[in-house]
């Protein structure tokens, strides 16, 4: 241990020593090399200490500030105020000090910049200041000083600084404090006694009281703040739209939040103490064990699709964490999101490309085909079948035109963004137009007289009429039949009717979505997308009209759609006449 200059001071030996501080000798060297107490140096018989190092350490652990040993050193006289006035003339001095042992203590401030070190002597003859003031007030610490410390002390804990290297500062202000102002009583003899055990009646409980208010403000912050953090993050589980829930060991539930109880069908009170597999019951076999054995903290989310108990069909993305309590596994933690909607969005985005293929890969075989038969035979067919072979190349083109517009426009009605132009049009014309570009009209019957006018877009109307026939030739049976049905209400009432079997009632709620299929038995999906039926009823209400199934009688599918009429103009009043 470095020793320090004694001044030639007069040298206590270590007996000596141990009898005035009232200890033993043992005690007294495992303070000293615990570095409690500093020696002036070692001697041959041990360490030796001066006076002033003694008393010192006296009045700093002195109880509750009373210095009795420090009383009891016989000093009398002297003035309080002027030992006050020395120290204040000593802050700089103190400072230094200070840092000096705040560097012995925490040796990374040794490394600190010269910036740093000057910032914290300076911080430290400040508080210096600030306790030589407090010690000038007496025994009676103002209360708002004791305020401010505790919001000091709020204000550490919400910045995360260490409550330790605040009290530790601290104590290192009121030590010194307490030695130089014992130094300066010994400087000046017995003069000086008794105003030092008057200053430090005052500092000691002073420091304390503040040091505990420091304290006080510090680990209230730390509890409140972790209050808050409990609230809120009880707060996020329970209002987020995840699923939460908490297992233990044996897949017991202990915990779930409002959202998982949503998500199964249940009430809360209903999941905590059930088993989770038994909640969880997967569509397909498979297990779920690994929702309760996956030890991994980086485990991935795991999709399982599954029936509730009232018979709905929901598709979850499953995360689970493992729970630790002082590192022992005691459960697991998991986050349940519903991706239902995601997940048959995307299966009915595959489904509907793979028929849109279907759908393009026949009229595109044709055209190929008959192409390389041109190609190759031209010179050794009749004229007749190659004019029979343009039509059809003509025919199926057509086809994947109108295919490509009915694709655009559905986009621009779901974008909302299709223009339309309406005005009065005659039914009759636009059905016979529509006819024209379906492949094969030889089996439809038009009974629509020639006088009705409606108010459509002349074109989009052309693909209604087509799409619900096509329809009705591809998934119904001959005949079909286009007709005006009477209907009292405003609008003109169409119905497109097929001698087939119908829709099957279980299709029927989604018989207008976009991807919705109609398959006979005999035949294959690929023979649609069912895409004409949804742009039907998108049209038709852009159109301002309706469209809906029925079943025909005796059997067979009808499509009624309606139309506005236009707004017959008021007769012409007659003018008056003057005279």
């Amino acid at each position: 241990m470095a020793e320090h200059d004694t001044g030639n001071r007069p040298l206590i030996p270590l007996p000596t020593a141990a009898e005035y501080l009232q200890l033993s000798v043992t005690a007294v060297e495992g303070l000293t090399e615990a570095g409690y107490l500093r020696p002036a140096r070692h001697g041959g018989d041990g360490p030796e200490f001066t006076f002033v190092d003694l008393k010192a350490f006296l009045a700093r652990n002195a109880d509750n500030g009373s210095g009795n040993n420090v009383l009891a050193f016989g000093f009398d006289g002297g003035d309080p105020q002027d030992l006050l006035d020395a120290l204040d003339r000593r802050t700089d001095e103190m400072a230094r000090r200070s840092y000096d042992i705040f560097a012995g203590v925490f040796p990374e401030a040794l490394h600190w910049s010269i910036s740093e070190q000057a910032r914290f002597i300076e911080q430290s003859k400040g508080r210096f200041e600030a306790i030589l003031a407090v010690a000038g007030q007496g025994v009676e610490v103002d209360e708002a000083l004791v305020g401010d410390l505790q919001e000091v002390g709020a204000a550490a804990a919400w910045d995360a600084s260490p409550l330790p290297q605040l009290l530790v500062i601290l104590r290192i202000s009121r030590d010194v404090v307490v030695q130089t102002a014992v130094e300066l009583a010994e400087a000046q003899g017995h003069h000086g006694g008794l105003a030092l055990s008057l200053l430090l009646t005052r500092v000691l409980p002073a420091m304390d009281r503040l040091t505990d208010a420091l304290a006080q403000g510090y680990w209230a912050a730390v509890v409140g703040r972790e209050e808050e953090r409990k609230a809120r993050y009880e707060h996020v589980v329970e209002s987020s739209s995840d699923g939460v829930y908490e297992v233990d060991l044996d897949g017991c539930i202990s915990y779930a939040n409002p959202s998982l109880a949503i998500m199964l069908g249940r009430r809360v009170d209903q999941l905590e103490g059930k088993l989770l597999g038994d909640l969880l019951v997967p569509l397909e076999p498979v297990s779920i064990d690994g929702l309760i054995t996956q030890d991994d903290e980086h485990s991935e989310p795991v999709r399982l699709a599954v029936v509730r108990h009232d018979g709905v069909r929901r598709v979850f993305d499953i995360r689970t964490l493992p729970r630790r309590v002082d590192g022992e596994l005691v459960g697991f933690q998991g986050v349940v999101r519903d991706v239902t909607t995601v997940h048959d969005l995307e299966a009915d985005k595959n489904e509907f490309l793979a028929l849109v293929t279907n759908d393009l890969r026949t009229p595109l075989t044709m055209i190929l085909g008959l192409g390389a038969t041109l190609e190759s035979h031209s010179d050794e067919l009749p004229p007749e079948r190659i004019r029979r072979m343009g039509a059809s190349i003509r025919g199926q083109a057509e086809r994947i035109s109108r295919m490509a517009d009915d694709l655009y426009d559905m986009s621009r009605l779901e974008a909302n963004a299709l223009l339309l132009s309406p005005r009065p049009v005659d039914l009759a014309g636009v059905v016979e137009s529509a006819l024209g570009s379906v492949a094969d009209s030889s089996a439809v019957t038009v009974e629509i007289p020639a006088d009705v006018t409606v108010l459509a877009d002349a074109r989009r109307l052309e693909q209604v009429v087509a799409n619900l026939v096509e329809n009705a030739i591809e998934h119904g049976a001959a005949p079909v039949r286009v007709t005006l049905v009477a209907n009292e209400d405003a609008g003109v009432e169409v119905a497109v009717t097929d001698a087939g079997d119908g829709v099957p009632p279980a299709l029927v709620p989604t018989l207008f979505s976009r991807l919705r299929t109609l398959s006979r038995p005999n035949r294959d999906r690929s023979r649609g997308t069912g895409l004409g039926l949804s742009l039907v009823k998108g049209l038709v209400e852009a159109m301002g009209g309706r469209v809906w199934y029925e079943r025909a009688q005796p059997s067979g599918a009808s499509f009624h759609l309606t139309l506005p009429t236009p707004r017959r103009r008021e007769a012409a009043q007659p003018a008056s006449t003057f005279t």
